[in-house]
């Protein structure tokens, strides 16, 4: 690496507990301890990809530097989520935001109906500057990490991140937002709020997640949804795909939106995981050993 130090060595993406059980057990405490102490390391952090119960349990599974989480308007309540974000700031750990727009779908992907909304805000706005200042918006926030493959696209960045200040986000702001979100929503395939009350499942199926990802299929792309969610299964010990709903039911006596859960939930397995994506989430989960 033609380096004497690194300023940030992470740990990529944690999804569960037992991925950081794993390994406490290969000796990776005493290995970090090792290079801090020598120098050869300064910041010791984890990129996480599962639920916020199983953030909030990373968080305190050891005394970490710095944390990176998936992080967006989009995914406000998903993943590790603003409740995940504040959890890690009053701990007084570092956030590094990625896929602030999600992979760039916030602003390629958008529907017609939303980017007209941003266009017609009279502070003229670009979606991508709209999506970055509520980011900057959270005091939480430390750092945001932006792909960006033009000059033109790191002036924007720049300028958003230099005038940006937390706390100035109006209701007009919160508001626009909430249309954009609202916009996006219509064009999902099942009414899921991922509030989460339909948890936990008796099986073990993670249905926000499921239902998170079988959305994203048609307001992104069909890869973007099936990727998200080879992570959190595969990548998971606990995690029981939605083959094993046994149509209990109980999830759905709790779901304010009255979704039939159970119904969608086959919908929502068939779409992300054709018979491909079950023989690779079988190999992964085979040669992953907790």
């Amino acid at each position: 690496m033609r380096t004497d130090y690194i300023d940030y060595y992470l740990m990529h993406m944690l999804t569960d507990i037992a991925a950081w059980e794993k390994l406490v057990r290969l000796g990776i405490k005493e290995w970090v301890e090792k290079k801090k102490a020598n120098g050869q390391i300064r910041s010791i952090g984890f990129s996480f990809h599962g639920n916020t119960e199983m953030f909030l349990k990373i968080l305190d599974a050891y005394d970490w530097d710095f944390c990176q989480i998936q992080y967006n308007y989009m995914d406000e309540h998903t993943q590790a989520g603003r409740r995940g974000l504040k959890a890690a700031a009053e701990r007084g750990i570092p956030v590094i935001i990625m896929e602030p727009l999600r992979g760039g779908k916030l602003v390629e992907l958008l529907p017609e109906s939303a980017r007209k909304k941003i266009s017609a805000d009279l502070r003229h706005r670009t979606p991508a500057e709209l999506a970055f200042r509520w980011l900057w918006d959270q005091p939480e926030v430390t750092c945001v990490l932006s792909g960006m493959n033009s000059l033109e696209m790191v002036k924007e960045n720049v300028k958003s991140a230099s005038e940006a200040r937390a706390g100035e986000f109006t209701e007009e702001d919160f508001s626009l937002i909430a249309s954009v979100k609202e916009e996006i929503h219509k064009t999902m395939k099942v009414g899921c709020t991922g509030c989460g009350y339909c948890m936990p499942c008796p099986k073990g199926i993670d249905i926000p997640a499921a239902f998170r990802c079988y959305n994203r299929m048609y307001t992104e792309q069909k890869s973007s949804g099936r990727h998200e969610y080879l992570q959190v299964t595969a990548f998971q010990k606990e995690m029981s795909l939605p083959e094993v709903c046994v149509k209990c039911k109980k999830c759905e006596s709790h779901c304010p939106q009255h979704i039939e859960i159970g119904k969608e939930l086959k919908k929502a397995e068939k779409a992300l995981l054709p018979w491909y994506y079950k023989i690779g989430v079988k190999m992964i989960r085979l040669f992953k050993f907790w």
